[in-house]
Order: C-alpha cells, then sequence, then structure tokens
C-alpha cells in the first residue's frame, strides 16, 4: 500500500468505521497490503472490518462486489457475507481531505488458513470441496445479472493491473509487461459465452479461505472481476506450494488437479479443451502478481519472502509451465 494512503488513516476513523457495526473494544490489524484488513468483537462474535482506499476501490465498486457475495450466499455457496451497519447499509464512507474510505464488515469465516505443508489438511477431500465450490460459483455465475447496481465489477481487461502494468514495473522487470500483452491479446480472441466465462472470484488461494472440519469458507473477494472460469481455475492451482520441492511433486500434483476437476464436475460443466490453456493461465497469474507486488509495494514489506519467490517464478519458469493438465485429468473424456 502507498505510504500516502497509510498517512491517511488513523485510530479514531477505525474506531468510528467498527462503531457502525457496534464494535467495542481491541481491533487488532490483520492486513495492510491493499486494503486495512481487522477483526473486533461485535455482538459477541468476532467480525472482520475491511477499509478501503477510494484510490484502489470506489463505494460503487464495493457495493458491487457484495452484491455478488450476498448472492452467491444466497446460491449456497460457502461464502463470508457482509453485515449491515446501524443505518442498514452494507457500506460507510468517510470523507478524508479530498478522497474517501469505504468501510464494509464481514461474518468471521470458521476454522483457520490451511496448512498446506500438513498431508492431515492438504489432502484429497479437501482439493475435491475446493473444485466443487468453485464449479459452484461458476454455475451460479450464469444466472447473475445485476441490472439493478449503477456500476458492475470490472471486465478482465480493465483491471488496474493489466492496464498499467508497465507503470509499477521496475525497469529490470519491464519485459513483464511485454509478455503480459502478448498472453493478453491472445486471450481476447477467446469466446466469451456463459458457459466459459463470468463474475468470478479471481482469487482463490490458501490466504482466502478458513477451514474448519474439513469444511471450507471462502473471502476477500476484492479482486471479483469477469473473467474466463479457465482463470479463475488456474489461482486456485498450487503454483507456489512447497510440494515442487519434493522429488515426488508430480504424483501430488496429478492427484491435486484430478480430485479439484472431479469435485469441480460435480457442479458445473466447462469443456476439457479449456484444461490446455492452463499453463499460460498460470503464466499470467505469475506475472500478475509480480505487478500486483509492485503496485502494494510488497518488495519492502514483511511479505517480501513471497515476493522473491514470485520473482523467481518469473525468472526461471515453473513446472507447471509445461504440465499437461488434460492429459493428467482424462477422466473428463
Amino acid at each position: 500500500m502507498k505510504e500516502e494512503i497509510r498517512t491517511l488513516m488513523n485510530n479514531q476513523l477505525i474506531s468510528k468505521a467498527a462503531a457502525q457495526w457496534f464494535g467495542r473494544g481491541k481491533i487488532e490489524l490483520l492486513d495492510d497490503v491493499a486494503n486495512f484488513v481487522y477483526q473486533f468483537r461485535s455482538e459477541n462474535r468476532w467480525k472482520i472490518l475491511r477499509i478501503t482506499h477510494s484510490s484502489h476501490r470506489s463505494e460503487e465498486q464495493i457495493v458491487a462486489e457484495l452484491d455478488w457475495v450476498n448472492y452467491l450466499h444466497d446460491y449456497g455457496v460457502p461464502v463470508a457475507n457482509p453485515y449491515l451497519s446501524k443505518n442498514k447499509r452494507f457500506t460507510e464512507v468517510f470523507p478524508v481531505q479530498d478522497s474517501y474510505f469505504t468501510a464494509v464488515a464481514f461474518t468471521f469465516a470458521p476454522g483457520q488458513l490451511i496448512e498446506n505443508a500438513d498431508p492431515a489438511q492438504w489432502n484429497t477431500a479437501l482439493f475435491q470441496n475446493l473444485g466443487r465450490i468453485m464449479g459452484k460459483m461458476h454455475k451460479a455465475t450464469k444466472g447473475f445479472n445485476p441490472i439493478h447496481l449503477p456500476e458492475r465489477r470490472p471486465e478482465w481487461y480493465e483491471v488496474d493491473m493489466l492496464k498499467n502494468a508497465r507503470q509499477y514495473l521496475p525497469p529490470d522487470q519491464k519485459e513483464a509487461a511485454d509478455e503480459m500483452n502478448e498472453i493478453l491479446q491472445q486471450f481476447s480472441q477467446l469466446p466469451t459465452s456463459p458457459d466459459d466465462y463470468g463474475l468470478v472470484h479471481n482469487d482463490v488461494n490458501p490466504t482466502n479461505f478458513h477451514v474448519e472440519n474439513g469444511k471450507i469458507t471462502l473471502f476477500d473477494f476484492d479482486d471479483c472481476a469477469y473473467n474466463w472460469f479457465i482463470n479463475d481455475i488456474a489461482v486456485a492451482m498450487p503454483l507456489y506450494s512447497s510440494m515442487f520441492k519434493e522429488p515426488d511433486w508430480e504424483t501430488r500434483l496429478c492427484e491435486y488437479i484430478v480430485w479439484f476437476m472431479r469435485g469441480y464436475e460435480e457442479e458445473n460443466y466447462l469443456d476439457d479443451k479449456w484444461l490446455n490453456l492452463l499453463p499460460i493461465c498460470l503464466r499470467l497469474q505469475n506475472l500478475i502478481t509480480l505487478v500486483a507486488m509492485h503496485q502494494a509495494n510488497v518488495p519492502g514489506s514483511q511479505y517480501h519472502s513471497f515476493y522473491e519467490l514470485v520473482l523467481k517464478t518469473y525468472r526461471e519458469g515453473h513446472p507447471l509451465f509445461e504440465f499437461d493438465f488434460r492429459k493428467a485429468c482424462k477422466f473428463l473424456d
């Protein structure tokens, strides 16, 4: 997050925002990369408070996000849905200088982050459940038409990191923007039928869901946008997993892919020809993440080790960029 945004935040604003959702007592910071995210006690339960600067998302864009989350919740997708404030609103706005912050409160997803190095948690049942949830989201989006909203969520090509990648990258990484543009040009030729394309989460990874007794609850829909389903699936692939340090990584990867897609197919049909695009989708995700790291000033933050992994993957490649997913998932034929 830019330092000039941090300077606009203060304890009084945080307390006022939490109070809109009956917050009392200590408010704990959880994350401050793209948004300010806190946990606080309210009505004898934990809630999540997210405060977003207008330079990152407008209130209208956040309203569109919450509309999608509520739709998914009503559809039966396990998501952390938003609370209404004292004013019976899902968003509360706090002006600062010539800009503003938008506050939202969410249910606290039960459970905890998954430890993907622990085979007792990172197992085939979880892979299948994660695929099932994504399949259900993709099926749900086929019937979603937010014509009642003043602003929709962006299309994939309208996302800031894609439009302005070059300005965020340092001089020695500018070529990443050129490669990204080449891939995006290829994607611009693809069909966008409701069977392949719609509003998706866009960031389903182990930092954005909790697990309790094997049950997954998704959160953080901040990046949701209209995109191909295969790109949403690509984000859920274990691109940065420690499994690739093990000699049996290919066997473990096949297990992940097969069980994930089995779960997905239980809820939604996607022609398996799209699996041929997964390697290039994963390369694109690597490039997007690299840009996002610089946009959020991650290289100099506490998350610099993840940035170094992303950068290494960009420079040296990755086994997933050459992997035959369709062959691995031949059970779909």
